[in-house]
């Protein structure tokens, strides 16, 4: 993962995201906060845009939220994803000891329409567990040939 996904992995999603679905009409309650970020993605190649895994102090895993595209690229398309990722948490970290393990992990790719050279833009949401509030994440992607 190049290091500007990771930072926008860390930075974008402060609470853990569960695949939940493509689009939703659902979202109406509390918007409790927004993060824009802008990354950059090649024509017609599925590009990683945010993921996110949430580890016990036991190295089990957490509990991940509810996850939704609130808004759809209009030059594109999303791809959600749910699986297991080992963790890598830097030396000198509580969690490092669980860099071994697989955890639960979701995350969503960006693939543009073929041919495609811009800008698009898609939101998503997530949702912690027996939560109301839902957090929005805007990103914005510069498409290059």
């Amino acid at each position: 993962m190049h290091s500007k996904q990771v930072l926008l992995t860390a930075a974008a999603i402060s609470s853990v995201l569960l695949v939940a679905g493509c689009q939703t009409s659902e979202l109406t309650t509390t918007r409790t906060g927004s993060t824009t970020f802008t990354i950059s993605a090649k024509s017609d190649h599925k590009t990683g845009l945010l993921s996110t895994h949430m580890v016990n102090p036991d190295c089990s895993s957490g509990r991940v939220p509810a996850f939704k595209v609130a808004t759809p690229p209009a030059n594109g398309t999303i791809d959600l994803w749910q699986g297991s990722i080992s963790p890598s948490y830097a030396a000198g970290h509580a969690l490092h000891k669980c860099n071994s393990r697989k955890v639960a992990a979701v995350g969503a790719y960006y693939t543009s329409k073929p041919g495609f050279v811009g800008t698009d833009q898609l939101i998503v949401s997530s949702k912690a567990p027996g939560s109301d509030a839902y957090s929005y994440v805007t990103v914005h992607i510069t498409v290059t040939k």
